[in-house]
């Protein structure tokens, strides 16, 4: 399944007032005079950082596989 398919997937399982939140948030990313990220930008530093830990913890057994991660999720929420 794709990004696309499972995109609309979920839209396709939520409750109406629920995809009507979806649709305002999205029209405010396009109209804002202001960018919507919520996220800080990263420093190269920290970037470095957080790729350090992520290899340890990869080594040390605790990564894990996305695509069970997401379908798990999936399923938690309802959208599965």
């Amino acid at each position: 399944m794709s990004t696309l398919d499972a995109t609309v997937s979920m839209l396709e399982a939520m409750p109406e007032d629920a995809r009507i939140k979806v649709l305002e948030f999205t029209r405010q990313l396009f109209t804002s005079r202001k960018p919507a990220n919520p996220f800080v930008p990263a420093g190269q530093e920290q970037i470095f950082s957080d790729l350090a830990e992520s290899r340890q913890q990869i080594a040390a057994g605790q990564g894990l596989n996305m695509e069970d991660a997401l379908n798990r999720m999936g399923k938690q929420h309802g959208f599965i």
